[in-house]
């Protein structure tokens, strides 16, 4: 009997048909230049501007890797912003943060019929959580979830940037798990990636649901196998209620 059903963010509750992280990065570069002109902030020409962030999110990102530990965008941008002698209130760096994520919300989608399948497994007394990697700060993500409609669904949410640690390190299921108060074997977890999703959750003891992203569909070659494959998110609910709760 299931108890709970812990969530990935990217690709499984919110939909991406083509995210370009380049374009992505560039939008985000524009967007937080003019809002810092705004502010009647001291600032270089764009390129600069644009090379000096590029430079520090590579090494933060590499260096990411290799301890396979991830970052906090929020720290990036209090690190350009002291390089380039400009002085914030957290308010403020918050703000201009968001205006670097923003892009990513633009080219988000939520499945018709997400938000009844998540009612109905409250309504089955389902506990439900987020557990994502991600450099970008909580604030960021809560917003995005508020905006479409699903943060009411997951008073349990971990990102990676907060805990550092990320799938499939076991540290970042076992924290959700503890604040959720269940057993492995008692959760299901479903994600698009079988490395980080299926695997870690796999070698955490939970039951694991693979929704793959639209854009890795005709991939299938793989060596992880998940309990169950899904095509929508809807057809989740098959999964976890058919199992009865």
């Amino acid at each position: 009997m299931f108890k709970a059903i812990l969530f990935d963010l990217a690709d499984t509750l919110l939909q991406f048909d083509h995210l370009d992280h380049r374009t992505l990065f560039l939008l985000g570069a524009k967007d937080t230049y003019r809002h810092l002109h705004g502010l009647d902030a001291a600032l270089p020409e764009f390129e600069i501007y644009t090379r000096i962030h590029f430079r520090a999110f590579r090494r933060k990102y590499i260096w990411s890797n290799i301890r396979r530990r991830d970052f906090n965008v929020n720290d990036v941008i209090c690190q350009v912003l002291s390089k380039l002698n400009i002085s914030l209130s957290q308010d403020e760096i918050s703000a201009l943060v968001w205006r670097w994520y923003k892009p990513v919300v633009r080219r988000a989608t939520v499945e018709p019929g997400t938000h009844a399948m998540l009612r109905e497994f409250q309504r089955q007394g389902l506990k439900l959580a987020i557990v994502s990697n991600t450099c970008a700060p909580d604030y960021c993500l809560d917003r995005h979830l508020e905006r479409e409609k699903l943060l009411e669904f997951f008073p349990i949410r971990i990102y990676s940037s907060n805990t550092i640690y990320r799938k499939p390190h076991p540290v970042i299921f076992r924290v959700a798990l503890e604040q959720l108060g269940i057993s492995p074997e008692q959760a299901v977890f479903v994600g698009d990636t079988l490395g980080a999703d299926i695997q870690g959750a796999r070698r955490a003891g939970m039951t694991t649901v693979w929704k793959p992203a639209l854009r890795t569909r005709t991939t299938r070659k793989r060596r992880v196998r998940p309990d169950h494959e899904i095509e929508k998110i809807i057809e989740l609910a098959d999964v976890v209620l058919g199992c009865g709760v």
